[in-house]
């Protein structure tokens, strides 16, 4: 770029000290997020594989559960016909919520393919989005699943005290 003397002051509001509009991720930083990379690949082929196994389980359940529902129907006109497609649809609900996660934390891995390749700030913020999302995620269902232990444990309780307060004294 030329000095021009005679030019117009210029001021670069963004921070940027090389006068560029691409700035350079470091290559330690680089280095470490490509050391995650394979980590983070093997999680997400993990996911994929639950969520497939998930998907799996609920149709076998759901097809046995009919098959074996229709015979105890014969012997047992009184037993619950719907119990084992609940416990599909219960699979079927894990495995959508496995997912999410699953997609966040590839998305994360080639971010991170990107960022090796350019070094550019901007897929680092990608990887760095891409991964908030999915601890953002994890975060959230933690949550979740704290609270309904605490229900759970009311609950619990709740029917302990109500069976201890009928039994004779």
């Amino acid at each position: 770029m030329e000095n021009n003397p005679y030019s117009s002051p210029a001021a670069n509001l963004f921070g940027s000290t090389s006068g560029t509009s691409v700035e350079y991720v470091s290559t330690g930083v680089i280095h470490q997020l490509k050391r995650t990379k394979p980590w983070v690949r093997f999680f997400g082929v993990i996911l994929w594989i639950a969520v497939s196994f998930m998907i799996l389980a609920a149709v076998a359940v759901v097809v046995g559960g009919a098959a074996m529902g229709a015979m105890m129907q014969k012997t047992n006109p009184g037993m619950p016909a719907g119990l084992m497609t609940g416990i599909g649809a219960a699979y079927i609900l894990m495995a959508v919520l496995y997912i999410y996660p699953a997609i966040k934390i590839w998305k994360y891995g080639s971010s991170i393919g990107k960022l090796v390749q350019s070094g550019s700030h901007l897929d680092l913020e990608e990887a760095l989005n891409q991964q908030r999302g999915f601890w953002k995620f994890v975060g959230v269902m933690m949550i979740i699943g704290i609270g309904m232990n605490i229900i759970g444990i009311m609950v619990m309780v709740g029917f302990a005290a109500t069976a201890a307060a009928g039994l004779p004294k």
